[in-house]
């Protein structure tokens, strides 16, 4: 089937008002509104202002394999974007139809935030970034972001989540062969999304494996490790700028770290503590680096 169109291009102004057309869909959206103003920037300006919990540093030195592209910054700022042009489609696409899926997406997008949050509340994370403001962009992400929410990825779990759930709504709606073209557009998507949070140096290589085994105690169904393999596999895949080894250590971590993360995970009945303890086990971040 040829593509006819890109989700990518749609507008993300009439994307929002094409989803607020449905009531389903407003509830939904407000849910998800939410719990994202209240789990991760109301945490994270409450955590800037009035110190709670303790901020681990979670660099690894295979970050700096990975070259510094400012201008992989709007592809970076995307990922709420991503989730949204990506149920509008859908409503356009199948209107009434599909009501009941979108809203619960859109629903699972908010509980994302809230799941993730579960380690936010009992430990930040940042990585070093560097002072950056020769692009409007990188002043309002110095600006507005306190940097103190980097394990797990919530930019990886949500475009990850993303494409798993457009892809599984696709069978459930019969139209898995239809949208096939759409479900390649969007792992694609979700690949270079996840390799921008690296290049514009806001998460580290740490983060990855983070968020994937997140996602896999969020839904095991959607996001098992075969899942997750298949995914990092293509990260980096056609990147001319890191060096061949350098790519094969980093994606080794990645595997290496997922794993481990989830066998200590099959341990305990609170998915949370298992990256805990792996922030335990790094520095407790400067002062100075909070910025």
């Amino acid at each position: 089937m040829k593509q006819k169109e890109h989700i990518a291009d749609r507008s993300v102004l009439f994307s929002v008002f094409s989803l607020l057309r449905y009531k389903k869909i407003r509830k939904a959206g407000l849910f998800c509104l939410g719990t994202a103003l209240r789990d991760f920037f109301g945490l994270q300006y409450k955590q800037k202002l009035l110190p709670l919990a303790p901020v681990y540093q979670v660099d690894h030195p295979l970050d700096n394999a990975i070259p510094f592209k400012p201008e992989k910054v709007d592809i970076y700022l995307d990922f709420v974007y991503f989730w949204i042009r990506t149920a509008a489609f859908l409503m356009d696409k199948f209107g009434k139809d599909a009501e009941e899926e979108v809203a619960s997406f859109i629903y699972s997008m908010g509980r994302l935030y809230s799941f993730a949050a579960e380690v936010y509340r009992k430990g930040f994370s940042t990585t070093h970034r560097p002072r950056y403001y020769k692009r409007l962009r990188f002043v309002i992400i110095h600006l507005f972001d306190p940097h103190l929410m980097c394990i797990p990825s919530l930019h990886v779990m949500v475009v990850c989540r993303t494409y798993t759930a457009f892809r599984a709504m696709a069978e459930r709606l019969n139209a898995k062969e239809e949208l096939a073209p759409y479900i390649d557009e969007l792992i694609a998507g979700a690949v270079s999304i996840t390799e921008s949070i690296l290049y514009v140096k806001q998460h580290s290589i740490n983060c990855i494996p983070a968020a994937f085994y997140a996602l896999s105690a969020f839904d095991s169904a959607l996001f098992p490790p075969l899942e997750m393999k298949r995914f990092s596999e293509r990260l980096f895949l056609g990147a001319t700028d890191i060096d061949a080894e350098q790519k094969k250590a980093i994606l080794n971590h990645i595997w290496t770290l997922y794993n481990q993360f989830m066998d200590e995970g099959r341990k305990t009945d609170q998915w949370e503590q298992v990256l805990l303890s792996f922030l335990k086990t790094k520095p407790l971040a400067a002062h100075k680096n909070l910025a």
